[in-house]
């Protein structure tokens, strides 16, 4: 290269060569890597136009990208086309005056008297496009310019080459993503509809881009009407993990329906799975529980104890002793029974909740803690934010599982006589809020209601009532709030003149962001309802709530 040779701002050529490895290899954005290369090769060549082609999958035909100062026209795309045929590896230069650029703002022309293009070779054969450069004089381009373009798309092909790569890497990642996520909904069992029970459960694993690992559970209703849970931690992460632990769930379910007796469960399932799987190491604990009566029956292998909580916040530790599954003497013969009053809650957990600090001690104490805190949670929230607060500042080293099992049943009977249903109309205004809050608390009162589930309804009211001043219209009684009883459920309906988009109620909603300026409410209600729908009638949105087992 001569030594002479000079950017159009002064710098010598090869200061704008070494710029490539950061201005092309460094830059994660495609524009910015085709945009400094087309102006930097102007620069070096003294050319008037240049531009940036790729070629059309299909036609073969170029189709500008980036360019610098003046596009090069169709005239000019059209005799790349032909000067190339079959892309050669290296430059072309054509000196033909018939060649011409148009400005961007689409007036005038001038003429090229010569006229460079390079294709910019890729590492699979086929370029990945083209670097062209005109000039008004004939004859302008020499051959150091040719050097100095060759070493510029050499540069540009390697860091497209990389480009391509990295697309390719993000498209598989996405693909093995979703094959995780349908491998986790495909093991997950779907929730029993069981009556007199709130059930939730959250799992995180150890490694958050595997998606899954070795914590799993199960839950099945029985012919006796009995409810079959289990919880299992296997040895392992990934997905290698998650096949063992199906076997052991799979195992589990079938003596259950089998009928085998709940202390010989374990035994049975070591000898059945170890078959297959002579390593598998697996702790497990196996719960029967009973809606009618409350009853539990718990059996356990090597699992950390069970916790019951009242909805008062008391909580106790359940010991549920036995040797996990692929060890000698595997299993036990003792089955822990306990009885779960109205509103206790049983939960069961895996080990990684309680060893994310290290200190197991410290670990069963701040769960124990965290459970007392949440214990008026739903079950399904209740066990994401046991899961959250035991991971918040903790290195992850193990998956972590929190099952939840709630009874629900309806209050005693009371001598207080229920009332006809509840309504009140009124318009759009947020002064209308605490009115409707204070008229149902009034009805609240008059009702046979848990005074433990009050609160919870008045909140799901008060946020039917403001989302429908938001969306209504400000017509006199465009918004109303009704209420009445059914069975021991308590159904609470809102509705407004006003447009709602309904679907994402009916599929349940996701925790809004911590910024998200709306979204909390709705959030609350389907929260806190153990049942909301939408419907619209006659132009009219109407969202209804359920809260089941409130009344004697």
């Amino acid at each position: 290269m001569r030594e002479a040779a000079q950017a159009s701002d002064g710098r010598p050529a090869y200061d704008l060569l070494a710029e490539a490895a950061r201005a092309v290899h460094g830059s994660v954005e495609l524009e910015a890597k085709l945009a400094w290369t087309v102006d930097a090769a102007r620069s070096i060549t003294r050319a008037t136009h240049a531009a940036y082609v790729c070629f059309d999958d299909d036609t073969g035909e170029p189709w500008l990208v980036a360019g610098s100062g003046v596009a090069l026209d169709d005239l000019a795309l059209v005799r790349l086309s032909r000067v190339f045929g079959p892309i050669t590896a290296g430059p072309v230069q054509v000196d033909d005056t018939r060649l011409h650029a148009r400005p961007r703002s689409g007036r005038g022309t001038s003429a090229i008297g010569s006229f460079l293009a390079a294709p910019v070779s890729a590492r699979a054969g086929k370029p990945h496009g083209a670097l062209l450069l005109g000039h008004t004089d004939a004859g302008h381009f020499d051959e150091d310019d040719n050097a100095i373009v060759v070493a510029l798309v050499m540069h540009l092909g390697v860091a497209l080459d990389n480009f391509d790569t990295m697309v390719g890497l993000a498209e598989l990642e996405a693909a093995q993503r979703e094959v995780v996520h349908q491998l986790q909904e495909a093991v997950r069992p779907p929730m029993p509809p069981v009556d007199a029970v709130e059930l939730g459960v959250y799992y995180e694993p150890a490694e958050p881009e595997a998606g899954t690992g070795g914590d799993l559970y199960d839950w099945v209703v029985l012919s006796d009407g009995d409810l079959h849970v289990a919880v299992v931690d296997v040895m392992g992460k990934g997905v290698a993990a998650t096949k063992d632990a199906l076997a052991v769930t799979h195992a589990l379910r079938f003596l259950a329906i089998d009928g085998c007796p709940l202390d010989r469960m374990v035994v049975r399932a070591d000898e059945l799975v170890r078959v297959q799987s002579p390593e598998l190491v697996a702790t497990v604990v196996v719960a029967r529980y009973s809606p009618e009566s409350g009853v539990v029956r718990l059996v356990g292998a090597g699992h950390p104890p069970a916790l019951v909580v009242s909805r008062a916040g008391d909580v106790r530790e359940v010991d549920v002793p036995g040797v996990p599954i692929g060890w000698p003497g595997a299993g036990s013969d003792q089955v822990v029974t306990l009885t779960l009053e109205r509103s206790q809650t049983l939960v069961l957990y895996t080990d990684g909740i309680v060893e994310a600090t290290k200190d197991i001690v410290a670990g069963l104490d701040a769960l124990a803690h965290a459970a007392a805190d949440t214990a008026r949670y739903p079950a399904r929230h209740m066990a994401r934010a046991l899961v959250e607060r035991a991971l918040a500042g903790a290195a992850r080293r193990d998956d972590s599982l929190i099952l939840v099992l709630r009874r629900r049943t309806a209050p005693v009977a009371t001598d207080v006589h229920r009332l006809g249903p509840f309504e009140y109309r009124f318009t759009a205004n947020p002064a209308a809020v605490p009115l409707a809050r204070h008229l149902f608390t009034d009805w609240l009162e008059h009702q046979p209601v848990d005074q433990e589930e009050v609160a919870d309804l008045l909140l799901i009211a008060s946020e039917l009532c403001s989302n429908a001043v938001r969306h209504a219209t400000d017509a006199p009684g465009a918004a109303a709030l009704r209420a009445w009883a059914e069975g021991d459920s308590i159904v609470v309906e809102a509705e407004d003149d006003g447009a709602f988009p309904v679907e994402p109620l009916a599929a349940g909603l996701e925790r809004p962001p911590v910024y998200a300026e709306q979204g909390r409410g709705l959030y609350l209600v389907d929260a806190l309802a153990d049942e909301v729908a939408t419907r619209v009638e006659d132009g009219r949105t109407v969202v209804r709530c359920v809260r089941r087992a409130v009344l004697a």
